[in-house]
């Protein structure tokens, strides 16, 4: 699978925050278009995406979130407890909370929707704990940016998290402490 992320722009913006933005808690009738979006920018099989979103939507350790503009979906994200599996080798990440992902479609980059997903993610998941982790390619600059503008901290590059690979470079686990921003 090859992921496009977005291009690190550091302090650009592309425009102002979109008018009528609205953000949500994902229904049944959003997975077709997380799947689609999804597929476009991970060539992540369709019928694969809305199984996940399906499942996300079951789960009440996830929370799925939809950005909306005028009806057409502009962003999602994702966040959840995650536990490792009994027979996990040593290096495996930690259980806990996690974002595990945030994809913003290319017209609506840069305008503070990735940053405000992740902000309501995060204050979900401090109702749950006192801290949540993400991890990311060393080589996305943008996505770590952005996780650093809310607190995320470094924790480890010597880590393993089942199903994920990071092509091309090196992963990175970080991690805030939830209290501390409150």
């Amino acid at each position: 699978m090859t992921s496009r992320w977005a291009p690190d722009q550091p302090g650009s913006s592309r425009g102002p925050w979109p008018d009528g933005l609205v953000i949500r808690e994902a229904l049944l009738a959003d997975c077709p278009g997380i799947a689609q979006m999804s597929h476009e920018r991970d060539d992540a099989a369709a019928d694969a995406e809305r199984g996940r979103c399906n499942r996300d939507l079951r789960d009440p350790d996830r929370l799925l979130l939809v950005a909306e503009v005028a009806d057409e979906l502009a962003a999602f994200a994702r966040a959840g407890r995650w536990e490792p599996p009994r027979d996990s080798p040593e290096g495996t990440a930690p259980a806990g909370w996690y974002l595990f992902g945030v994809i913003v479609g290319d017209r609506w980059r840069r305008r503070g929707i990735g940053i405000e997903l992740t902000r309501q993610r995060l204050a979900w998941i401090g109702d749950r704990a006192e801290a949540a982790y993400y991890f990311a390619n060393a080589r996305n600059v943008a996505s770590i940016d952005l996780h650093g503008k809310v607190g995320f901290a470094e924790v480890t590059r010597d880590f393993t998290f089942p199903g994920a690979s990071f092509e091309g470079g090196a992963g990175i686990l970080f991690r805030v402490d939830l209290r501390a921003s409150g």
